[in-house]
């Protein structure tokens, strides 16, 4: 059986940590953060976690909004079951249910998905979409008349096609012919232009997506407004304002173990920086499919300049470069997982919680499945980036399965392994 954790009923009420103003410190809102016009009608909220002892809320350059933004992600929930609010207010504050019992492989540990398809364009990339945007119109390096340029596996593009709709900007988003079609067409869905380059081309080469989205704004950087979202530090930062927090108070600080994958590294080291900065002894394990260079870097090793690129049919996780927003030195370990496994765990999801995820989902949650059968006992959180709504045409079409030669080669996790920073090569 698959539950919301911690009790929680309905669609998006979730019983979140109480805002105790006398027993819990206030993280200042006042750092220079990204800001928004107010979006909601309800009364500003201080933002409250439970702060380990020694620890000083001052010195902690997070928050989970800021003051012009969605005040805390708990009012904005008390918001939605009292009455309307504006579209922008529902990013983030996404429920997390425990799938412990389909999962986990041992009793003591338990394992809890944060529910990010939830967000309102479909994804995970709602959090940094807006933040980034803000960001750049705050610093006068956005400015009213240009058009966003924004190079994409998919999920980000629709996020930032409805920031930009929200904001009135026009935009272009590139991605690749890896692409499933439902996300180029939500990618379209906001009014702007979609380019889809060539699939499989080195990092380096000019045709690549990447590469385009910075030739476009190198030519000309009047017009366009490049996200650089695998080098843009707001990336992460949007995500130790946000998912970590988060994660932190939905488990009352109880977690232990951070899962997930990584293409442009903001989910991954963003929110471990944040869980870390509560309690270093939390860990975050790389979740990462086969062919993604990061495995080779992180565990291997291997330079930058010698690392292989290989395949994998996993959308929106791995990497064919080593982002600039990943940060190694907040990752504790890595687990290596496949197309068929990650595939396999979606439908198995599906088949017994009726919940539709995507593919790098399903590699988060195999991956934390593994984790679960190598330590006694603990809380395993990961995130479950979009929805299988997305992927109707792949993962869950048994013709394209069965051509890809997917049906029937999934590997149990008990077979599955963790590599721990301590026993690999340093980098």
């Amino acid at each position: 059986m698959c539950n919301l954790s911690m009790g929680s009923t309905g669609f998006l009420i979730l019983n979140f940590l109480t805002l105790r103003t006398k027993s819990l410190q206030t993280i200042p809102r006042n750092h220079g953060a990204a800001t928004m016009a107010p979006q909601n009608n309800f009364d500003k909220e201080d933002i409250y976690v439970d702060m380990p002892a020694g620890v000083n809320p001052n010195e902690l350059n997070m928050i989970h909004a800021t003051s012009k933004q969605a005040r805390s992600w708990q009012a904005v929930r008390t918001a939605v079951t009292d009455g309307p609010v504006e579209s922008n207010t529902l990013i983030g504050g996404t429920p997390m249910i425990d799938l412990s019992s389909l999962l986990s492989l041992k009793k003591d540990v338990k394992i809890y998905a944060k529910c990010e398809y939830m967000n309102p364009s479909g994804s995970i990339k709602d959090r940094i979409a807006g933040f980034i945007l803000q960001a750049a119109i705050d610093s006068g390096e956005l400015k009213k008349g240009m058009t966003v340029v924004a190079a994409t596996s998919g999920n980000t593009g629709a996020a930032i096609a409805m920031a930009c709709a929200l904001r009135g900007y026009d935009y272009v988003v590139i991605t690749n012919e890896k692409c499933s079609i439902e996300k180029i067409d939500s990618m379209k869905a906001y009014g702007g232009t979609v380019l889809v380059a060539k699939a499989g081309l080195p990092a380096d080469h000019p045709e690549s997506y990447e590469n385009i989205e910075l030739a476009m704004v190198s030519k000309d950087p009047k017009k366009y407004f490049g996200v650089n979202q695998y080098g843009n530090q707001n990336n992460s930062l949007a995500y130790s304002r946000t998912l970590g927090p988060e994660i932190y108070s939905q488990t009352k600080g109880s977690i232990t173990h951070f899962v997930a994958g990584s293409s442009t590294g903001g989910t991954l080291t963003g929110t471990a920086r944040f869980l870390k900065t509560m309690n270093p002894e939390i860990k975050a394990v790389l979740a990462d499919p086969k062919g993604s260079v990061l495995w080779d870097n992180f565990v291997n090793g291997v330079p930058e300049d010698q690392l292989k690129v290989g395949k994998w049919e996993i959308e929106g996780v791995g990497k064919d470069s080593i982002p600039g927003v990943l940060s190694w030195d907040v990752v504790d370990g890595a687990q290596n997982g496949d197309d068929a496994s990650s595939f396999y765990t979606c439908r198995e999801v599906a088949e017994k919680c009726g919940i539709l995820i995507g593919g790098s989902s399903g590699l988060n949650l195999h991956a934390a499945s593994v984790l679960s059968g190598k330590i006694d006992k603990g809380l395993i959180v990961t995130v479950l980036p979009d929805s299988g709504i997305k992927y109707l045409s792949k993962i869950f079409n048994d013709k394209w399965m069965d051509q890809k030669g997917f049906t029937g080669n999934e590997k149990k996790a008990e077979d599955g392994e963790i590599f721990w920073k301590s026993s690999i090569k340093k980098l």
